[in-house]
């Protein structure tokens, strides 16, 4: 007798349905699984086997084959075992026969037949909604993230006996969805202990607003590195779609869990010079996000930037412009979003301190080239505000002066968000205004001819290149949102040029 279930396999952040299809015959016993899995799938087969016994059911001692259909796309995971074992005690007729081509159905086996948690549970749900599937069933502690997606029942299981219970009176009930509500998540108590500078806590603020890359550069013990912590405070709250998309990819990457399901607060992912290319950008077999995907809608953060191996730096380069991750392997291509803000720090000089005016620099001229060869021109062009920072008095930590709170700062990027996201209605690709290209630029960003003309003069002075030019433009566009302006004026203007002509 043939069955047939339904499952999914993951290609990044999307999904594909799998037809899990069991054929139980006549012939020498056997246990086959076709279909293009991996190592994972086929050790299904002993997890299937014991599990099954073990909950008091009589596994065939007959020829069985399983089908993971379509057999040209690779598959991966030990979320194949749930269905691999209903379609089979539906072929072998232990459980009553019912239509379930309404339903998805994954979940790793133990041997006693208790489901496991898997990974990508918020992904398999959305993915069984917009197929038209009414109802999931998956393992108990993956549950409570499914279950964000509203519109498809929800069916836990805490291990494959309660499901044949279920086959057979149906008295199991599906879990109720739960509503996403967004939370304020900042603390500003680490931002406002940091005294002085102010020049560099107003860049944060416009980066902040625009989603703008910051390079801080200055001498050690300056304030860049606890500067670029404190950011974090004044990111603006999360929109549902932006919760939805951060959280799928926490969860593909096995980062989310029953206590935390869903991730809320913006991702700020602090990357260490050691790390590997791998972890970085993604990759893997099969491929798992990175840093950069794992910051989308976040931060990432490289202190001290230079100490950084060049082709770690230089991979950040493609994701920087085109706002995603494109990991390709033999047959396929996957796709991870990166849509981040880049924090930087880094040294004038390997032993810090060349400019300084109270200690004295220890580099040759060549060491000092050497050093800032490390970050390439392409690269550096791609920061928006890149900016050097001087260590303030230390008498000023008993003088707070004129500082400006960080929730005075964030209500500021808050209006400066909503003015975004009214703007780029109609351009759903772009939520910011360091995501605008050419085409938004001449649209959003009009400047008159004396506007014009200053910018212009400015950029054969400092040799801007038309990169360098446009960001320029776009830094202004955010300044003039943080002030309530329609328009960008020659104020907005110089400022960003300050910001960026560094």
């Amino acid at each position: 007798m043939i069955s047939k279930v339904f499952s999914c396999a993951f290609t990044g952040l999307d999904c594909q349905t799998i037809e899990v299809q069991a054929d139980i015959s006549s012939g020498m016993p056997s246990f086959n699984i076709v279909g293009l899995g991996d190592t994972s799938v086929h050790e299904s087969r002993e997890r299937v086997k014991s599990s099954i016994k073990n909950c008091g059911l009589l596994f065939p001692q007959n020829r069985k084959t399983i089908n993971l259909s379509p057999a040209k796309l690779r598959k991966h995971g030990t979320h194949f075992d749930l269905p691999i074992a209903i379609s089979m005690l539906l072929a072998s007729q232990q459980i009553p026969p019912e239509d379930f081509n309404d339903a998805i159905f994954v979940g790793e086996l133990s041997l006693t037949g208790k489901i496991k948690p898997i990974e990508g549970s918020l992904l398999i749900a959305q993915h069984a909604k917009e197929e038209g599937f009414k109802r999931i069933f998956l393992p108990q502690a993956n549950a409570v993230e499914a279950g964000f997606i509203e519109g498809i029942e929800i069916y836990p299981l805490e291990d494959l006996q309660e499901f044949i219970k279920y086959a057979q009176n149906k008295h199991l009930k599906p879990k109720t969805s739960t509503k996403i509500q967004p939370e304020n998540c900042r603390d500003y108590r680490t931002f406002n202990n940091i005294l002085g500078l102010s020049v560099a806590k107003r860049a944060l603020q416009v980066a902040a607003a625009g989603g703008h890359n910051v390079l801080f550069q200055g001498p050690p013990g300056c304030g860049k590195t606890l500067l670029c912590r404190a950011f974090h405070c004044l990111l603006p709250e999360m929109t549902i779609d932006e919760i939805l998309q951060t959280s799928k990819i926490f969860s593909i990457a096995g980062k989310t869990d029953e206590k935390n399901p869903l991730i809320k607060e913006r991702p700020f992912r602090e990357v260490h010079p050691t790390g590997s290319l791998v972890s970085l950008i993604g990759g893997g077999n099969p491929p798992k996000p990175g840093e950069i995907s794992l910051a989308n809608n976040g931060v990432l953060f490289l202190d001290e930037i230079a100490e950084f191996q060049s082709k770690m730096l230089e991979s950040l380069r493609q994701p920087l412009e085109d706002r995603k991750i494109i990991i390709t392997r033999q047959n396929h291509a996957t796709v991870f979003p990166a849509n981040f803000i880049l924090l930087a720090t880094m040294n004038p000089c390997s032993c810090g301190f060349f400019g300084d005016e109270k200690i004295r620099c220890i580099c040759s001229e060549s060491n000092i080239r050497n050093y800032e060869k490390r970050i390439s021109g392409p690269l550096k062009d791609r920061f928006d505000i890149i900016l050097k920072i001087n260590r303030s008095p230390m008498g000023q930590i008993f003088n707070k002066g004129n500082e400006i709170p960080g929730h005075i700062r964030a209500k500021s990027i808050d209006h400066a968000q909503k003015a975004q996201l009214t703007r780029f209605f109609h351009h759903p690709d772009i939520q910011k205004n360091a995501d605008m290209q050419l085409a938004h630029i001449r649209k959003f960003c009009l400047l008159n001819e004396q506007n014009k003309k200053t910018l212009d003069d400015l950029a054969v002075q400092k040799h801007l290149s038309n990169r360098a030019y446009l960001k320029i433009i776009k830094l202004a566009r955010t300044i003039a949102d943080l002030e309530k302006s329609e328009e960008i004026q020659k104020h907005h203007l110089m400022e960003a040029v300050q910001f960026r002509a560094n």
